[in-house]
């Protein structure tokens, strides 16, 4: 029996209670170090067991560890020294409730998607470990969203469709004309209050925008902390949101034109603003159709066309689990030439992410939503409304075009794409 440090049963097996079972249970070397080869943490054990090689995450790990374990479980079977392994274990501590614990509902679903959609080799087998008892395989399967929730986003995704942006939003759209990096987004849960459009400067929220007011606000718990966009914002705007009525449109341009000064780049006035949310701002590129992807066939276009300023398909909510929350969103919704909508996602490795793991864990994130999407069948009246076949989407991982020294990794990364059928794009950074 696994117990703590006072001779008591743990109540769940986190990371101590794991790696005791893995050191009593394993066939060789229990390894906790990161990999930096592979680009494995430090969350992830790993271990000979059961006649192959296992990866096990501990209770006590965030939910995306737990899920992104997959495509971990997957680069270390497929990193090891001779042929590539049939099988590769996965192993997740729980609590006493193991597989049926309401918390890693999302978990299990998301898993199972990965699992299933795997082609070729390894075979991951998934196993959950209570604390007290054996591993117990887990019967994983792709989640069929039977909840409520994909039905009302769908119903929320169709008023933001017909909704004009009118009176005090609309005129503030008119005076930024020329200012690319502005545009309002659709906040789908805020449709019906008195100002339902995001107002964002290369995807980073600024304020919120409506019939007869607009407000100034950075979503920052602490706005003294000493970086982008906080920095900026202190001195462009202040400590405190800025309300404006429908007669104050120049005073409130006045400070968004502020703030894109001072994260506009004097030499790369065609960049991102640094505002400090990479991601966001390269998605902000791609969905103002100011940035084109190219697949292998052609390049992408915008599944939803730019209307009144506002950027319709941003921020579309998804589920990776049988769930109600937490909505997961998407970075962006491109369409082919053929009526076939591709779920992207956005990464900037430059940001601080790397191009190991950070990416490779991007090909889990665009298979989830493409699962999502082909899916959710409550989807079909936003999709049909703008001419696209939900049940033919694709899934790319997309990022600025990576430097010759990282051509391994890539290569690696496009090999893992593959057997997910997720095309990978690298494209020239703007500038």
């Amino acid at each position: 029996m696994v117990t703590d440090l006072e001779g008591r049963p743990r109540k769940a097996m986190d990371k101590t209670a794991l790696q005791a079972w893995a050191e009593e249970h394993s066939a060789g070397p229990v390894v906790s170090k990161p990999d930096r080869q592979l680009s494995l943490s430090s969350k992830l054990l790993r271990f000979p067991w059961n006649d192959a090689m296992a990866m096990a995450v501990a209770s006590d790990a965030d939910g995306k560890t737990r899920i992104n374990a997959v495509l971990d479980a997957v680069a270390l079977s497929v990193g090891q020294p001779g042929p590539g392994a049939a099988t590769v274990h996965l192993m997740l501590g729980t609590g006493p409730g193991g597989a049926e614990e309401p918390a890693i509902r999302e978990h299990l679903g998301a898993i199972g998607t990965l699992v299933t959609e795997l082609t070729g080799t390894p075979e991951v087998h998934v196993w959950t470990l209570a604390p007290g008892e054996e591993p117990k395989r887990a019967a994983v399967s792709p989640p069929a969203f039977t909840t409520e929730t994909p039905a009302n986003w769908a119903k929320m995704l169709m008023t933001a469709a017909g909704k004009p942006v009118t009176g005090m939003a609309s005129a503030i759209v008119a005076a930024l004309k020329g200012r690319l990096s502005f545009a309002l987004y659709p906040k789908l849960s805020s449709l019906k209050s008195a100002e339902p459009w995001q107002m964002r400067l290369d995807g980073l929220e600024i304020g919120r925008a409506g019939e007869s007011g607009a407000t100034l606000g950075l979503a920052s718990k602490d706005l003294t902390k000493p970086n982008e966009p906080r920095v900026s914002w202190q001195k462009v705007v202040g400590p405190h949101p800025r309300h404006f009525t429908a007669d104050q449109v120049d005073e409130l341009v006045s400070f968004v034109d502020g703030l894109i000064g001072s994260w506009t780049h004097p030499d790369h006035p065609g960049a991102v603003l640094g505002h400090g949310q990479a991601e966001h701002a390269l998605e902000a590129h791609i969905l103002s159709g100011r940035l084109t992807l190219r697949t292998a066939a052609g390049p992408l276009q915008l599944a939803v066309p730019l209307r009144d300023g506002m950027l319709a398909a941003a921020q579309f909510p998804t589920l990776w689990g049988d769930v109600t929350r937490p909505a997961r969103y998407l970075d962006a919704l491109l369409a082919d030439n053929e009526g076939q909508p591709w779920a992207v996602e956005l990464k900037d490795q430059d940001a601080g992410g790397g191009h190991g793991a950070y990416l490779r864990h991007g090909i889990g994130q665009a298979v989830l939503y493409r699962h999502y999407i082909k899916s959710a069948h409550q989807l079909d009246p936003w999709f049909e409304h703008y001419g696209l076949d939900r049940t033919r989407c694709r899934a790319a991982l997309a990022f600025p075009k990576a430097a010759p020294s990282t051509a391994k990794v890539i290569d690696r990364l496009c090999a893992l794409a593959a057997l997910y059928d997720v095309e990978v794009i690298e494209f020239q950074r703007p500038s």
